[in-house]
């Protein structure tokens, strides 16, 4: 018995291979990671109009004017943060949602919490929640000139003039007023009662509050006036939590409580299982096994599956290789001969028809088991007949 020498790599030989890999991924990792936080970190200010943000786009300019003139402004990131901090009610709303993940029937029964409600460019399903009355009146262009107020709403006369974006019709509401207005009736800012007892202000230029534009035309005033009517400022822009909130449960919400854990320990018992009775296989030995199969078992054996799949061609095939190559020696033809040959050759000897001894040898086909059995036997008596003309031949 002789061991040859395993071929399987073990651990540490793959480990050494893959050594450069290993230190690829592990660097590659630590490149994305700084790369995620130094990008985190530098979005923390990127969004329109965020409070404590001192980008142009940001509002920190006029959230740090109201904070000096007295009012406490609080930052809310989601409906239940904004209604918590409007507590009682006597405060101001503030709503900004420029990506539109606040649903109108949330913004609806939110500024049911405030006195006072100002709407940053409301879309059409908001519009029709918070003022049925009003609908959008499209959109100015960006390099428009100012426009006058020329309404007796407080807040728009003290800014005398702004910029206008988005505006604003009203349709059906007696006590709306418009303001700012820039032809066919519509208006960059519209003011209508409030069923908190306050007003409900709609404005249609986001960039009217932030810090590249507070300076402009009457955008601080009228910033100051709208926003700072009570000492209390919530100051909310929707994010993807509102969203999130309205989602429908997922998997592990409607899953019951011991599904994880069972989950867990099943595996951790499928791994300590695979440790357990996991072996590596070992080393190839080759050994010559005591092993011996009669010829006559092995040719019966084949002949029962050629029997039971009714494969009579193969079997006659087997038959006629075995005929072709003994008649071939007995006639001295070479291996490399081709049955052909081989059929010619012992027509020859035998002074007979090539098509019979082609037909024996290679054409006929048996289509049952009795044509199976008489092609056998015509193989059987043609290679007797040549061994009969050979062994003549030499006693002659």
């Amino acid at each position: 018995m002789s061991v040859a020498e395993s071929l399987t790599p073990t651990v540490g030989v793959r480990l050494k291979r893959s050594a450069f890999w290993i230190v690829f991924g592990i660097g590659a990792l630590v490149v994305v990671m700084i790369a995620l936080a130094l990008s985190g970190s530098g979005n923390t200010q990127s969004r329109p109009l965020q409070a404590d943000s001192a980008t142009p786009s940001g509002a920190k300019g006029v959230v740090s004017v109201l904070e000096e003139h007295g009012v406490s402004v609080t930052v809310a990131d989601s409906a239940t943060d904004a209604d918590k901090a409007l507590g009682a009610g006597n405060a101001t709303l503030f709503v900004y949602d420029a990506d539109g993940f606040l649903d109108a029937r949330d913004l609806a029964q939110l500024t049911k919490k405030a006195e006072d409600v100002v709407v940053l460019t409301p879309d059409f399903a908001d519009l029709r929640a918070v003022a049925p009355g009003v609908r959008a009146g499209g959109a100015e262009p960006a390099d428009a000139a100012l426009v006058d107020a020329e309404c007796t709403v407080p807040a728009a006369r003290a800014a005398q003039t702004t910029e206008v974006l988005y505006t604003y019709r009203i349709v059906d509401d007696p006590d709306a007023r418009g303001c700012f207005p820039v032809a066919d009736q519509r208006y960059g800012l519209v003011s209508l009662p409030h069923s908190g007892g306050g007003s409900l202000t709609l404005l249609g230029n986001p960039g009217a509050l932030s810090n590249d534009a507070i300076i402009h035309g009457g955008n601080a005033a009228l910033a100051l006036n709208v926003l700072g009517a009570h000492d209390e400022l919530v100051w909310y822009l929707p994010t993807i939590a509102d969203v999130e909130s309205e989602a429908p449960p997922t998997l592990g919400e409607l899953t019951p409580p011991w599904v994880v854990p069972f989950t867990v320990l099943l595996t951790l018992t499928a791994i300590a299982a695979m440790i357990w009775r996991g072996r590596r296989l070992g080393p190839v030995v080759v050994e010559n096994l005591p092993v011996h199969v009669p010829a006559r078992e092995t040719v019966e054996g084949r002949a029962r599956l050629y029997e039971r799949g009714n494969a009579r061609g193969h079997a006659i095939d087997t038959l006629r290789m075995g005929a072709v190559s003994r008649i071939a020696g007995l006639l001295g033809l070479s291996t490399g001969a081709s049955v052909w040959q081989v059929a010619d050759a012992a027509a020859s000897a035998l002074a007979r028809d090539p098509h019979y001894t082609r037909g024996v040898l290679v054409d006929d086909t048996p289509a049952t088991d009795a044509e199976l059995m008489a092609l056998s036997d015509s193989l059987d008596d043609l290679e007797a007949r040549v061994r009969a003309k050979i062994d003549e031949t030499g006693r002659m």
